[in-house]
């Protein structure tokens, strides 16, 4: 089993997804959120579905005291709305 980790961070433009915590390109990669409430509601749905195919998913956030792992408990929150 795989474990795929998931980071959400600011790249001073807007938050963006990347699958490692220094792969974000600014001048490259997809447009940015602007809402980080998006773009981790995003990177929740992409460990739902790698789950779904058998490897796990973890989802990180980068807060002002650095990354943080987004809880199972949210996942719950975000399926809610």
């Amino acid at each position: 089993m795989t474990e795929v980790r998931i980071f959400v961070r600011h790249d001073g433009a807007g938050w963006k997804i990347a699958a490692s915590e220094h792969e974000i390109h600014p001048a490259t990669g997809p447009r940015p959120y602007t809402r980080r409430e998006d773009a981790i509601a995003d990177a929740l749905f992409a460990a739902r579905m790698i789950r779904a195919i058998g490897d796990d998913a973890l989802v990180f956030v980068e807060n002002n005291d650095g990354m943080r792992l987004v809880p199972e408990d949210t996942v719950m929150v975000w399926l809610k709305h």
